[in-house]
């Protein structure tokens, strides 16, 4: 009896070691307590709503995590029943992704869904903060990329290409509202990282209020591989 009793504290303590190795691992990865993001995410969401959707309500007081995207989001109905609404939440920004008001404004500002500039694929954004949600949070992105038979640049003519895609991504798209960050990626065929999947080096520029984007900003950011 007492060697049964025995083994079912061990087996109790090391169930109770793998919950907190796990827990521990989910916070060093997100940054934040997985109960604590859920928490804070959850009411930065509900503020928002209360602000720009005051007909929606909350399906529940926890925001659920989601490892794609590395983000949170909540469930909102309309107070009738009339409906169900998603809106996600970005605990490192600090943005409330809303995508049916970032379409509605896509479309306003008559900026393709997935634009192009010089023949490359580019991407713009909208995200907004829950304590002033009337003014969207834009950011433009444009990836652009070398094939295997041009010469590999060193990374001096590699900032320099980047940045003369930075400017003609941001001269076209930021006429049609502020921007606050520009994201520029670029990609040799002929470079791949460890594991063996394309080799992408980025630079993205974080934008002031009224601070427009200029060559030295990009040619002078942190480059980052990835």
């Amino acid at each position: 009896m007492h060697a049964k009793n025995s083994k079912s504290l061990i087996t109790a303590v090391v169930i109770l070691l793998v919950l907190f190795n796990g827990f521990t691992l989910l916070w060093l990865v997100l940054g934040w307590s997985p109960v604590l993001g859920n928490l804070v995410s959850a009411a930065q969401l509900r503020a928002y709503a209360a602000q720009v959707y005051p007909d929606l309500s909350p399906e529940g007081p926890w925001a659920k995590y989601d490892p794609v995207s590395s983000g949170y989001f909540l469930d909102f109905t309309l107070k009738d029943g009339g409906g169900r609404r998603s809106l996600g939440y970005d605990l490192k920004s600090g943005l409330v992704e809303d995508e049916r008001r970032e379409t509605v404004l896509r479309e306003e500002l008559g900026i393709a869904e997935t634009p192009e500039v010089n023949g490359h694929m580019a991407f713009w954004w909208a995200k907004w903060t829950p304590g002033s949600p009337e003014e969207p949070v834009v950011g433009i992105r444009i990836d652009f990329r070398d094939r295997n038979d041009a010469p590999v640049p060193d990374e001096a003519a590699m900032r320099e290409a980047m940045a003369d895609q930075a400017m003609e991504l941001y001269e076209d798209l930021s006429p049609r509202t502020p921007v606050q960050s520009v994201s520029v990626h670029y990609h040799h065929e002929a470079q791949e990282d460890r594991r063996g999947a394309p080799l992408w080096h980025s630079i993205t520029v974080a934008l002031p209020e009224d601070q427009p984007l200029t060559r030295e900003l990009v040619l002078d950011g942190t480059l980052s591989r990835s």
